[in-house]
């Protein structure tokens, strides 16, 4: 394991890393595990109705626009919208392969070599939804979990909040619904992506102090978001804050995503997890897409994409 670590780890700082797009776009809308297509879609919309109720009855609870200052609140909110996003691709990638196998299937019947099921355009819309699944993916996973973090470690114990469901659902359900994402889909957690979750980090800091110098106030009426956020009233601390969780805070819980990717990984290269990982061409080509071509699926390379790439200078390579 100790070698495979060290060779994941000097892979990541290649520049294709960067990327938002993969060389096999499938990786983004597949689970790892051989899950079948209906449950898989299932379990995205129950993600999907799950955050969107209580993004319903947040609002209705709070009753005022104000509770979307908060952190916690819109890393949940971004969260639903990865599961939107997630959804909607899956979705449409379903209905493109399956509407390409009939399609193929009968120019098979009419004389055609089945050659012609190797090969399915990839749309540009949908490969714009995948980028943006992505960088959504890598924006809420390190947001989640320092939300959970910060909350029990910091907030919990000084102001003994009354333990909730709501309490616990926004504060730990999100972190639970972020590992398991993990878990269960095949998208890649790369460490140079933590630039995207900095890069939101710093747009939500610009917000706070913006909020604070245009002399909004939060829910009890004080000149700040978070108090420890009072840039007014404890500037430095604010700013050692700040620093810490953008420089310190958000990497470190990255890396706890990219090395959980690892052990799922692990986890697939086992004797008892190979058993149960995903045949892509067959997930594809035959649970999805219904194609009675089970001999040429078995054939083809499994290194190979099941979409093919229009432009192949701006993907990441993934070995």
């Amino acid at each position: 394991m100790g070698a495979g670590w060290t060779q994941s780890w000097k892979e990541e700082w290649k520049v294709g890393k960067l990327y938002l797009f993969p060389s096999r776009p499938e990786v983004l809308l597949q689970p790892r595990w051989n899950i079948p297509p209906s449950v898989w879609l299932v379990y995205r919309s129950c993600m999907l109705v799950n955050i969107v109720s209580w993004c319903v009855y947040t609002a209705l609870i709070f009753n005022t626009p104000k509770f979307l200052i908060f952190l916690s609140h819109i890393s949940y909110i971004l969260l639903g919208l990865y599961y939107l996003v997630a959804l909607l691709n899956l979705a449409w990638a379903f209905i493109h392969v399956r509407l390409f196998c009939r399609e193929r299937a009968r120019d098979v019947t009419m004389g055609d070599s089945e050659e012609s099921f190797r090969t399915l355009p990839l749309p540009a819309p949908l490969a714009f939804g995948l980028s943006l699944q992505w960088f959504l993916h890598a924006v809420v996973g390190s947001f989640s979990l320092c939300v959970s973090f910060l909350y029990w470690i910091l907030s919990y114990p000084s102001s003994q909040h009354v333990l909730t469901a709501f309490n616990i659902n926004l504060h730990l359900i999100n972190s639970v619904q972020t590992i398991l994402d993990v878990l269960l889909s095949f998208t890649p957690v790369h460490l140079y992506h933590y630039l995207y979750a900095l890069l939101a980090a710093a747009l939500y800091v610009a917000f706070v102090v913006i909020y604070w110098l245009a002399g909004c106030t939060n829910l009890s009426g004080r000149p700040y978001i978070y108090s420890i956020l009072d840039f007014g009233g404890r500037p430095l601390v604010a700013a050692l804050v700040t620093l810490a969780v953008c420089l310190l805070g958000l990497p470190a819980l990255h890396f706890f995503l990219w090395n959980l990717q690892l052990l799922r990984e692990r986890m697939v290269g086992g004797s008892r997890g190979s058993r149960m990982a995903l045949s892509k061409w067959v997930w594809w080509w035959v649970r999805v897409g219904g194609c009675p071509v089970t001999e040429l699926v078995f054939s083809l390379d499994p290194g190979s994409s099941v979409f093919e790439i229009l432009h192949k200078e701006t993907v990441e390579e993934i070995p």
